[in-house]
């Protein structure tokens, strides 16, 4: 069984680094949609054969705070392009990416200086104040959510400092970041409800950013309480990371079951795809 989880692990690490670098040169979404999340299920999950254990520990290796920190560099410039058209694909790749540096104990502070210092620009420009803060604030929602859902407990960031960031950032996080919270118990009073119709994981899973507003009242007001246009699309893309980082978790665990040939399906639960505009 050990060793078992030590292929799983080893491969997706050495995945990551494979599958996020490749971003550099991503393809139109439009042309070739969901290629990123069928990669994503095929390879980051997927539990090598001991013949090519010391080939993917040998590509685990590389798998640097430098490389993690460029994987976030290069997703997330693509994962705004993406959502201008409606696709989320590469934004699930950064949510990945900094999932790993949270594995990989790096301090979100330590991971930020990494990200802020890469090398890369693959925006060709320099970003602007604007994208830098939403590179930020995405960054912490993923870790806060990591902390809260007690994601690798062993393997936590090495400390709790956050990067230095606005009042208004951190207070945004952890309103939604509660919500998120709130919104797993309203999904399970509803699933006590219809007698256990759906499972709470896959309804995270499936929930637009527009459903979960409308079963989170105060996030709602709070939504509507605010006038500048730039804080309410920091809000918006905050609940959408956070439903995001459901999805990925979740898919996580499909897959490393399917690899382990223990998952049971469950109620509502269908074979993960890449997500098609407009469906």
């Amino acid at each position: 069984m050990g060793s078992s989880n030590a292929f799983v692990t080893t491969s997706k690490k050495a995945a990551t680094k494979k599958l996020v670098q490749s971003s550099n040169n991503l393809p139109s979404p439009t042309a070739n949609g969901g290629t990123y999340t069928t990669s994503l299920k095929r390879h980051l999950y997927s539990q090598p054969s001991p013949t090519t254990t010391a080939t993917t520990a040998a590509e685990d290796e590389e798998l640097t705070p430098e490389t993690i920190a460029e994987m976030i560099e290069v997703s997330f410039i693509q994962s705004c392009l993406q959502l201008s058209q409606g696709y989320v694909d590469v934004l699930k790749l950064f949510i990945v990416a900094v999932k790993t540096g949270y594995e990989t104990n790096l301090s979100l502070e330590e991971l930020h200086d990494l990200v802020q210092d890469c090398p890369v620009n693959s925006a060709g420009r320099d970003l602007m104040k604007e994208e830098l803060a939403l590179r930020r604030e995405w960054m912490m929602m993923v870790y806060e959510m990591m902390k809260v859902l007690k994601v690798n407990e062993n393997q936590a960031a090495a400390d709790d400092d956050a990067p230095q960031t606005d009042n208004d950032s951190q207070t945004r996080v952890a309103q939604v970041v509660e919500s998120m919270l709130n919104l797993q118990t309203v999904l399970k009073e509803e699933d006590e409800q219809s007698g256990g119709q759906q499972d709470v994981n896959v309804a995270l899973t499936t929930l637009s950013v527009e459903s979960a507003m409308e079963k989170l009242p105060s996030l709602t007001q709070l939504l509507d309480s605010i006038e500048n246009p730039v804080d309410k699309a920091f809000l918006t893309n905050d609940v959408r990371v956070a439903l995001l980082t459901f999805k990925v978790l979740d898919e996580e665990r499909v897959c490393l079951e399917d690899a382990k040939g223990s998952r049971s399906v469950a109620k509502g639960e269908t074979i993960p795809r890449p997500p098609i505009k407009g469906t």
